[in-house]
């Protein structure tokens, strides 16, 4: 049934920089009237392992005052469970490992990863290494983080293009029931993939499909609008109105798909602009008040 007004459930916030430092990116958040954020722990270019942060402590009780939950991160783009070499896949599993260390002892509750890649091996073989990657992946963050929290996995479907997994809702449902996870689905990958969501009826229909197929396996969705077509399978982020998805379509979507915490990782502009990106998407997922007592 689709939220109304004032009976919004869905928590909106955005992805954030972190260069300038962690206490600036909270006061973004602040600014922006984020209700959750989502950072790098690392950088994403590079393998070299996350560095411990002075400004940790900081930061946790900075976002625990502010109320901004949950805390995501997103993980390195290197990172390709699915690969067909095995050095690849090694290299790729510490990394998420090691991220998933880091993102805890910062607080943070969920961690994306794309699915990756099987170059070329076959989507059951890539399937495999994928769920291997992520249940040793998880092994040695436990070990690495010696009894300290660590942060939940998170699987986020592909846009499709080459030999991307993912991008379709059975194989989707089918690694994240193998592996015992959730994912974080993200708009504009479906959109290119070919989950239409170009009108209302569209994309209450889609959210409804996606609600039965993945039967509470989503922890978090990207909220991005597409600068390249429906069925196209090419990546390309848009600012919510100013790609393909009509913006009412996001009212019929989110209204199939209640309760579930949104990060948008649209392209920054100006402070005015970001935020207007935050209230226009809270007025669209059901209004600028989040129900009292939702998630």
């Amino acid at each position: 049934m689709p939220n109304n007004e004032n009976h919004r459930t869905n928590r909106i916030g955005r992805h954030l920089p972190t260069s300038g430092g962690l206490k600036n990116t909270l006061q973004k958040a602040a600014e922006q009237e984020c209700e959750t954020i989502q950072i790098f722990v690392s950088n994403p270019q590079q393998w070299a392992d996350p560095n411990p942060r002075p400004d940790a402590e900081a930061f946790i009780n900075g976002k625990d005052e502010l109320g901004v939950y949950p805390l995501v991160a997103h993980a390195k783009y290197l990172i390709n469970l699915a690969s067909k070499d095995e050095g690849q896949r090694g290299k790729s599993t510490n990394a998420l490992a090691r991220e998933l260390v880091a993102a805890g002892e910062l607080g943070v509750d969920l961690v994306v990863v794309h699915s990756g890649s099987h170059g070329g091996e076959g989507e059951e073989k890539g399937m495999e290494h994928l769920v291997e990657g992520l249940d040793r992946a998880r092994e040695l963050a436990a070990k690495f983080a010696g009894g300290s929290r660590t942060a939940e996995p998170l699987v986020e479907n592909s846009c499709g293009a080459g030999t991307q997994l993912c991008s379709d809702l059975d194989t989707l449902a089918s690694v994240l029931r193998r592996a015992d996870v959730r994912c974080c689905f993200d708009t504009c990958h479906a959109f290119v993939a070919g989950h239409d969501l170009s009108s209302p009826e569209a994309a209450k229909e889609t959210g409804a499909e996606i609600r039965e197929k993945l039967d509470g396996g989503i922890g978090l969705f990207h909220l991005n609008d597409a600068r390249n077509s429906f069925g196209s399978r090419r990546d390309g982020h848009a600012r919510i109105g100013e790609g393909e998805v009509p913006e009412e379509s996001w009212t019929a979507f989110f209204g199939e798909l209640p309760n579930i915490p949104v990060a948008m990782e649209t392209p920054y502009a100006t402070p005015e602009v970001d935020a207007d990106q935050i209230r226009k998407v809270k007025e669209l997922v059901g209004g600028l008040r989040l129900r009292a007592g939702g998630l």
